[in-house]
């Protein structure tokens, strides 16, 4: 099968949040995305792949549109992907499952390549949904996407007013990750907690500081300023889970 103009302008008006949230259809690429997505419950609507791995794709009944590696690169948003995209369709709006203890909340983080690579800390240490504020970058950003390595079939973002969002959900407690608070190595998480983190030049806003219950800190042992959002995520995911 070969590809059509119009399926070509579709895949790139996939590049944009606009046309993401239009179509309700955004790209996941390289191998590892898609075998990942070929393999969880998002519907794929088709794949484009190089000819040369023509032979991996003999058992699948979806769509597939095999092209040569150049014209991966010109449809791709990656700077290096000649292995293929697929075109999957976007979930509803998802709620957030009140069943879940530990949940990771995200105040303004904009930076796609932090989200996707909290995402995969999270899927790591077994956190399944995390909270964003409405002007976290988006989800299905495409480098989003790719920086979760895979990890975005298996941990949900549902985005909210955060204050809305605390006061209807009293039974967790508010916890930040901020300078001021108390030494990590020394706090003992309560059974049920949303754990905040701010954004990456603004740390967490004044409107959000009201709701925090308690603040934790990273003990610094060194000179450096600060520590980029995502590792400060896998630090404290990983002193928590060894409680």
């Amino acid at each position: 099968m070969m590809l059509t103009n119009k399926q070509i302008k579709l895949i790139n008006s996939l590049h944009s949040k606009k046309g993401r949230s239009e179509n309700e259809l955004f790209l996941v690429e390289g191998e590892k995305g898609i075998q990942e997505v070929m393999d969880s419950d998002f519907k794929v609507e088709f794949l484009v792949v190089n000819v040369e791995y023509q032979h991996l794709f003999s058992n699948t009944s979806i769509p597939i549109y095999f092209v040569p590696k150049e014209d991966i690169t010109k449809l791709s948003t990656l700077t290096i992907n000649q292995f293929g995209l697929a075109v999957v369709q976007s979930k509803s709006a998802l709620k957030f499952n009140t069943l879940d203890d530990i949940v990771l909340v995200l105040d303004g983080v904009r930076d796609p390549g932090n989200l996707g690579t909290i995402i995969r800390i999270c899927d790591w240490y077994g956190v399944k949904q995390i909270v964003c504020s409405n002007d976290c970058t988006e989800f299905y950003n495409p480098k989003v996407i790719s920086a979760t390595m895979g990890s975005f079939k298996r941990v949900d973002c549902i985005y909210v007013d955060l204050l809305e969002f605390f006061r209807s959900h009293p039974n967790h407690e508010v916890i930040a990750a901020d300078l001021s608070g108390e030494n990590l190595h020394h706090f003992h998480f309560p059974n049920k907690a949303f754990i905040v983190m701010g954004s990456e030049s603004h740390g967490i806003r004044p409107e959000i500081s009201a709701s925090i219950q308690q603040r934790i800190t990273i003990p610094r042992f060194g000179e450096a300023e600060s520590l980029n959002v995502a590792i400060s995520t896998g630090i404290i995911l990983d002193q928590l889970r060894r409680i």
